[in-house]
């Protein structure tokens, strides 16, 4: 048995150990560079990222596998992942041209044993056999009917069936959802590549439907180690355990020194953590991803409501407070705050779970305080308000869809009137929490507010001890 415990221990270690971990991910670099199809490269979140070369990443997406776990299947308004259709599908030229082969490569992988992780096996189909549906439905196109289409190999006849069964009914959701319904000119049709199996895409079918080549970046064969390195299947996954603050923006731009082969185990973690430690000074703590989560504003529609990301160290200057009418800091405590500007709210909200008890408590005061802002602008130059943190788009998310529910009508119109919004809170349901979230993610893709702050949410606006109610 102590025999037993020491092997458990040691193949732990394996597969907690960094070098092991990026000499895996590089094994499956080249298979993702080299796929010849001349589709936009799409990484998923967040283990899809480590394989993917930033300079031709066309974007990201949220498709999570636990909606593909047997029993949980989903189609997640949530996370719509609707920003993946002008990518999919181009616009014509300027002639009015289309290229024929259209689609993306859609990149995750999984340490679970299996050729593809359910994010691409069931996700992903379920994903594109709803927008077909809905499409079809709206706008009459495309008129070619796709059945579901999931792995052979990974999905039984049985649980295919199954998923099948519950098509319509998401259909029918996402129809009633408040999102921009999809026009698409070709059925998405998912393709399955792993390593060692690429499929061809006949040239004659090229036209007829947007090719989704779902690539799995987990080799379930035996790969033979090298340098001291062992492999680890799906080794981007579970970053926390084994990453130390590294990222794959920090990966790609020192990958010739990190994947050195004769550097020394010790000396590369010693290099991963000055590089984290550099770059957390550098970012004010907040340390992106990929390039492409460094952005400016993100503007919710026509609302005038606006998010971006900004640190606790972050000054506002005269110039970014005079283009708003209230700027609020959801992390920045009001100590913090530079000089008492009532232009500039500070919440002072710690991140994630502690944070929680400092949020309800500042959410009447905050949603007031925005309402106020956009009615009095409203009046005079019409700017807009913006909502901002430092922990990306959780709390500010979570805000801004209290302030939606709160003070905006269903066309997306501010209530200006004191009474109007109090006969409006009063009848606020957890649809209309639902339906401002759509509005959000419709805006980007990257807000996503967690289920915890959603529920905080909730309590303020409805039932008997709604918090947010009167107003000013």
């Amino acid at each position: 048995m102590q025999a037993e415990r020491e092997v458990l221990k040691a193949l732990r270690r394996e597969n907690k150990d960094l070098w092991s971990r990026l000499w895996s991910i590089e094994k499956f670099v080249n298979y993702v560079c080299d796929t010849y199809y001349p589709l936009p490269l799409i990484a998923n979140m967040r283990c899809g990222a480590w394989y993917t070369p930033p300079d031709r990443l066309a974007a990201t997406s949220y498709f999570k596998s636990t909606d593909g776990h047997m029993h949980q299947w989903e189609f997640s308004l949530k996370r719509a992942n609707l920003h993946l259709v002008d990518i999919l599908q181009p616009p014509a030229s300027a002639d009015g041209e289309r290229n024929a082969l259209t689609g993306c490569i859609l990149v995750d992988s999984t340490r679970r044993g299996k050729r593809y992780p359910d994010a691409l096996a069931k996700t992903v189909p379920i994903w594109c056999a709803v927008l077909n549906r809905a499409s079809a439905a709206r706008y009459h196109t495309p008129t070619a009917e796709v059945p579901l289409v999931v792995p052979t190999e990974a999905v039984s006849d049985s649980e295919r069936s199954q998923i099948e069964a519950h098509l319509a009914d998401w259909t029918e959701a996402f129809l009633a959802s408040d999102y921009t319904i999809p026009r698409l000119d070709k059925p998405l049709c998912p393709l399955f590549a792993h390593p060692g199996s690429v499929p061809v895409i006949p040239p004659a079918r090229a036209e007829q439907v947007h090719h989704i080549v779902l690539a799995s970046v987990s080799s379930v064969d035996e790969v033979a180690g090298a340098y001291g390195a062992t492999y680890v299947q799906g080794a981007g996954d579970d970053h926390e355990g084994w990453a130390l603050g590294l990222t794959p923006d920090m990966f790609w731009q020192n990958r010739s020194k990190l994947l050195d082969p004769f550097l020394e185990r010790t000396d590369r973690e010693t290099l991963v953590r000055a590089l984290v430690a550099h770059r957390i000074s550098e970012t004010h703590g907040k340390v992106p991803w990929l390039p492409q989560d460094v952005e400016d504003v993100i503007r919710i529609g026509t609302t005038r409501l606006v998010t971006a990301q900004r640190s606790i160290e972050h000054v506002f200057g005269p110039d970014e407070r005079n283009a708003y009418a209230l700027i609020v800091h959801c992390s920045k405590a009001a100590a913090e705050s530079e000089d008492g500007d009532p232009r500039v709210l500070c919440l002072g909200i710690p991140e994630g779970k502690r944070g929680l008890n400092d949020f309800a408590h500042a959410l009447p005061r905050a949603v007031e305080a925005v309402t106020q802002a956009l009615v009095e602008s409203d009046a005079g130059d019409r700017r807009e308000v913006l909502i901002c943190g430092a922990d990306g788009y959780h709390v500010p998310g979570a805000l801004l869809i209290a302030v939606l529910a709160a003070s905006f009508d269903e066309q997306r119109a501010l209530i200006p009137s004191l009474t109007e919004r109090h006969v409006h809170r009063r009848s606020l349901s957890k649809d209309e929490t639902r339906r401002r979230l759509q509005w959000v993610v419709g805006a980007s893709e990257k807000i996503c507010p967690s289920r915890a702050h959603l529920q905080r949410v909730n309590a303020a606006l409805i039932g008997p001890h709604a918090t947010v109610l009167n107003g000013r």
